[in-house]
């Protein structure tokens, strides 16, 4: 189709740019519109700690992602996260990869419907089931067109990043720089581990930094470009530092310039409450910016749910006749869309729709396991496979020490979930069971 053609233009970036955007904008979260909520309680200084040390993480399982798809011969290197651990750990760890980026992909894309239907529904007082319909329908036609969810979401995500910046730049006549000096600590003032200040922020930041799951899709379209991959682990390591850097950015415009007063307990997105006590052109940006994020978010999630959908049936698709292919190409990856769609129905009706819970909770169950324990392990695999990295920078990620510590990182998360935040029993074993198996490993 002609559409699909232009878009696919951005494809002909250079290697380095191309894998930068792949992390920095095709992976720019959709958290951005709720985040500063979850960031409310800790204050600026402590949550600005909390996205270095979780972006310093996610810089080793970039790595280790990255060069396990390098070591692979060109013609024999998957196309997506599955098969690539599949081939490094075996069956079962690529099973349990699936899942846990099923979990990711599934609540972010909950995530944004809510988000979504309540912004529509607050503008023009029209329906949210009739919003809710309008976009579940947009959004299945959009991944129909296959490689254009990448494409759209590149260019998607470039806009977006634009109007960020628009905003926060607007937002200095309003920002207090004495509000930096608010910070609520755990075991500070009698509270004890406190996990109400900080376990919200902490959930959604795990799971912000999407961009290692998306590695082995972007290293399709660069390293026929870049075969050495030099640029290609470059760019994506930088990308992932950007994100870090506008987060940050964006936490320090936004929470200073609103009350933590008035964000703690806001389950919606953070833009509308914005909107209110600034000028209206940051009102109308933020609106902008509430309708690209989350719709970015969701076509991305929508399509990669559809991938792992076919992965978990590729086993029974040995019949190839027309019937079939209408099958696997169009229906059978539409399922897990349309089952986010009745749940967030059924949410709005009961009034239970929470944006930062919902993030949260797939940071936890998901995030740990696909971008934080699996990657450990496949840098294990990587090491034994090839004892010098592939550019000098991967020394620093591929130490021991650092693999251990990111290794302790996650476990020591899961548990504190398990044992400490959440009082739901499902979650709660959910959690420690993962923590066990990681340990296992």
């Amino acid at each position: 189709m002609p559409i699909n053609i232009r878009l696919d233009q951005v494809f002909n970036l250079p290697p380095f740019w191309l894998s930068f955007a792949f992390m920095a904008l095709v992976s720019l979260p959709m958290s951005y519109v709720a985040f500063p909520i979850a960031a409310a309680p800790l204050g600026v200084l402590p949550s600005l700690g909390i996205i270095a040390l979780v972006a310093l993480v996610m810089c080793t399982s970039t790595s280790a992602i990255a060069e396990a798809i390098v070591l692979l011969p060109p013609e024999s290197r998957p196309k997506n996260l599955h098969d690539l651990v599949e081939v490094y750990l075996g069956k079962w760890a690529g099973t349990a990869t699936s899942l846990a980026i099923a979990i990711i992909f599934f609540v972010v894309l909950v995530a944004c419907n809510i988000s979504i239907v309540e912004t529509l529904y607050a503008f023009t007082g029209l329906p949210k089931i009739l919003w809710l319909v309008i976009l579940g329908v947009v959004t299945l036609l959009v991944i129909s067109f296959g490689s254009i969810a990448h494409s759209l979401s590149l260019i998607a995500g470039g806009i977006a990043m634009v109007v960020m910046i628009v905003i926060v730049f607007a937002m200095i006549p309003f920002v207090d720089f004495e509000r930096i000096l608010y910070l609520q600590l755990p075991f500070t003032g009698d509270r004890g581990l406190a996990p109400n200040i900080w376990s919200g922020f902490l959930g959604v930041m795990i799971l912000s930094f999407i961009g290692p799951l998306l590695l082995v899709p972007s290293a399709t379209y660069v390293l026929p470009r870049n075969p050495e991959a030099n640029l290609f682990i470059k760019g994506s390591l930088w990308g992932i530092i950007f994100q870090a850097l506008l987060m940050a950015l964006w936490i320090i415009a936004v929470d200073l310039t609103l009350l933590p007063g008035e964000l703690i307990g806001l389950h919606g997105t953070v833009l509308i409450e914005l909107g209110k006590i600034t000028d209206p052109f940051i009102k109308i940006m933020g609106a902008i910016l509430v309708l690209i994020l989350p719709g970015l978010a969701a076509i991305r999630s929508a399509a990669q749910l559809g991938v792992q959908v076919n992965i978990f049936s590729k086993s029974n698709t040995q019949d190839k006749d027309q019937k079939h292919s209408f099958w696997i190409r169009y229906i059978l990856p539409a399922i897990p869309t349309l089952g986010a769609l009745i749940l967030v129905a059924i949410l709005i009706d009961i009034n239970k729709a929470d944006v930062s819970v919902f993030l949260s909770v797939g940071g936890i169950l998901g995030s740990t396991i696909a971008t934080g324990i699996v990657p450990m392990v496949l840098y294990k695999a990587v090491i034994q496979k090839n004892t010098k990295p592939i550019i000098p920078l991967l020394r620093l990620f591929r130490s021991r020490l650092a693999v251990i510590l990111n290794f302790i990182f996650f476990i020591v998360v899961l548990l504190l979930y398990g044992l400490a935040v959440w009082d739901s029993i499902l979650i709660q074993v959910i959690a420690c069971l993962i923590a066990i198996v990681g340990i296992s490993q």
